[in-house]
């Protein structure tokens, strides 16, 4: 991914943001201005790491879903800018440590249960696993601390939890998330390798608790 490329994604990334439209049966709740804190177990196929992040909230809203049989559907719509760090070890191959903001979008029923989607944006760099060795032009031998490399990075990700706000007045939700890691150039081609994450979301002291409008 060039310059210009990753511009036009973030440039892309926020005219989305700006033409995001309320639903027209829905009713817009000011977001808390305090934030929420992530921590997840985080494997690349089975090899294993941790993600740590933090969710800035921007906007939420209730729309009303009717249903066919002429019901009304209650859901809570969720807007969150989130940044994290995530790290995961491929032994003999290398470890991975990435940095990441993406824009999620998550969507929760009365019953506490949500699903959400995320795409992100951000840097990874690699460490090389085992010693690394550089033979300079005179022929001289050198051992390469950390040797690794920058590669711009984007993923996608879903996934499934249940908010314990709704129904149990609990200040947490726990989440499975399956992403998809794309790094580019990756020894000239893309390397795309999926993380799944199991975690939970605390909301900070004083956060407020969703409410389903009457």
């Amino acid at each position: 991914m060039n310059t210009e490329k990753f511009i036009l994604t973030i440039v892309g990334s926020f005219i989305a943001f700006c033409s995001f439209s309320q639903d027209k049966d829905s009713t817009f709740i000011a977001p808390s201005p305090l934030l929420n804190l992530k921590a997840s177990y985080n494997s690349s196929l089975i090899y294993p790491g941790a993600r740590l992040g933090v969710e800035f909230p921007v906007m939420q809203f209730n729309p009303n879903i009717k249903k066919r049989c002429g019901r009304t559907k209650k859901i809570v719509k969720d807007r969150l800018i989130s940044v994290n760090i995530g790290w995961y070890h491929h032994p003999y191959y290398h470890d991975n440590l990435y940095l990441t903001g993406g824009w999620t979008m998550r969507r929760t029923r009365p019953n506490g249960f949500f699903t959400e989607f995320s795409p992100e944006i951000g840097l990874s760099r690699t460490f090389v696993g085992g010693t690394t060795y550089k033979v300079d032009n005179y022929g001289k031998v050198s051992i390469v601390k950390f040797a690794g490399y920058f590669y711009p990075l984007c993923s996608v990700g879903g996934g499934i939890g249940y908010d314990f706000s709704l129904i149990k007045s609990k200040p947490f939700l726990v989440f499975y998330k399956l992403n998809l890691i794309t790094m580019y150039p990756y020894n000239s081609t893309l390397y795309m390798r999926p993380a799944m994450e199991l975690g939970i979301i605390c909301r900070t002291s004083g956060f407020h608790l969703l409410k389903m409008n009457p």
